[in-house]
């Protein structure tokens, strides 16, 4: 449960740091494309390596998909909040907390999957 939230922590302020940089009127000048590359590719090494370290520490394959939940759902959350901010709907912590929930399950039983095979 700590490396989920210890990457959930990190997770949540690379959210919040371009929910600014993607949502902030001003700061429309930055280029898109490569900020929601960014956006997409950094969750998913993220949670991957959560799952990768939470089985070299436990070597159970739903221990890591737990600590991916956990840093999915509290990034996702974070990236909720962000938007809601910004004045979108309050649906969004809801959907940010599931699709961060069930991604960081998937990637973090994956990243189990490439720790359990390299031994």
């Amino acid at each position: 449960m700590t490396a989920g939230v210890r990457a959930g922590a990190v997770l949540a302020a690379f959210a919040i740091v371009f929910a600014i940089l993607g949502l902030t009127p001003s700061l429309s000048w930055i280029p898109e494309i490569p900020l929601l590359a960014i956006a997409g590719v950094v969750p998913i090494a993220l949670l991957t390596v959560t799952g990768y370290r939470a089985w070299k520490s436990f070597r159970r394959t739903l221990m890591a998909a737990i600590a991916g939940a956990t840093a999915g759902g509290i990034g996702g959350c974070a990236g909720g909040v962000a938007y809601v901010v910004y004045g979108k709907p309050a649906l969004n912590v809801v959907v940010g907390t599931i699709f961060g929930m069930s991604a960081g399950l998937a990637l973090g039983a994956f990243g189990a999957v490439i720790a359990a095979r390299r031994t």
